[in-house]
């Protein structure tokens, strides 16, 4: 039996759990122009801006892509501009912004160095939640002109969305640690308050360190997401924590 024919969108759909999310999705980006690079910033709560690099792809490598990405985020100037450019958007909507960097901006010599001109931003806020995707445009493409903006609209919406669906299902790819680096693995190892955590508990924390939203979470445990977020201040108190940011941390740190 042959599989049903899927036109452009559906492909892109069907593509977005998979490991080469990135790369189909960047293919039909370059359909309306050259773009070097695409990465997305998600921040779970606005009302505590914390952003991380969700998903990324392109000609950079993961080790530059990764480095840039704490560069930005070490610094405060940057990651207020990430989280006022989301905070701008209209809810349940997009902004669009053509941008490239002063001499002035700290990610000119990044921009520089990298071969960077230009770059592309959709930006959304749902609820608490809000994430920036960016578009890097390469230096030897030239300046992004009018007819290759007009037809970058056209697909950016869609992409920004297909990158904001993975972020709920698979979780920020920056935070896809070694399996021995787990909450569960730590309290069934009896190690420090991990062994005051119930089952749950443990299970809750491990999403947290994959970078997986609580609505994300709720879904793969098959509960409310009050209840995940009634885990996780559990979780907190017993581990004496007060963010998911230290919650990594530990885990990170406890399983090294």
């Amino acid at each position: 039996m042959r599989p049903l024919p899927r036109d452009a969108a559906a492909r892109l759909a069907a593509s977005v759990p998979g490991p080469d999310f990135g790369h189909v999705l960047l293919a039909h980006i370059r359909t309306a122009a050259s773009i070097a690079n695409f990465g997305a910033f998600y921040i779970a709560d606005r009302a505590r801006p914390d952003p991380v690099l969700s998903v990324w792809s392109g000609e950079m490598s993961d080790y530059w892509f990764n480095r840039n990405a704490r560069t930005i985020l070490s610094n405060p100037f940057l990651r207020d501009d990430i989280a006022s450019r989301i905070e701008a958007a209209p809810e349940g909507g997009l902004a669009i912004e053509h941008w490239h960097p002063p001499a002035h901006d700290p990610r000119a010599p990044i921009y520089a160095r990298d071969g960077v001109i230009e770059r592309v931003t959709v930006s959304s806020r749902t609820g608490r939640a809000g994430f920036l995707s960016f578009y890097l445009r390469g230096a030897e493409a030239g300046p992004i002109r009018a007819p290759d903006l007009a037809r970058l609209k056209s697909v950016l919406p869609l992409a920004h969305e297909l990158i904001g669906l993975r972020h709920r299902i698979v979780g920020s790819e920056a935070f896809h640690f070694a399996p021995r680096a787990s909450a569960t693995a730590l309290r069934e190892r009896n190690v420090a308050g991990f062994a005051s955590l119930s089952m749950r508990e443990a299970q809750v924390c491990d999403l947290i360190v994959k970078g997986i939203s609580v609505a994300g979470s709720a879904l793969e445990l098959g509960v409310s997401e009050n209840t995940i977020r009634t885990l996780r201040r559990r979780a907190y108190r017993k581990l004496g924590l007060t963010s998911a940011t230290q919650v990594v941390a530990l885990v990170l740190g406890a399983g090294s």
